[in-house]
């Protein structure tokens, strides 16, 4: 898998702030909650590039491959 730089940079940024989020929740860190936690950030972002990298970084984080 060959990203650019700028693209691994949205997608690892878009993660990280997942992951915070579930984790200063009280939720449980798994693919599941990572992955809808990313489609419901996606879900209210208005910005269409923000949208496709949320979209992205949830199927990143459920099958590890990205769609090129």
């Amino acid at each position: 898998m060959e990203i650019d730089e700028e693209r691994a940079v949205m997608l690892a940024n878009a993660i990280g702030v997942a992951v915070l989020e579930l984790r200063s929740a009280g939720l449980p860190l798994t693919e599941y909650t990572l992955s809808e936690r990313l489609e419901g950030m996606r879900q209210v972002e208005t910005n269409v590039i923000g949208k496709g990298v949320y979209r992205d970084a949830a199927e990143l984080v459920r099958t590890g491959k990205l769609k090129t």
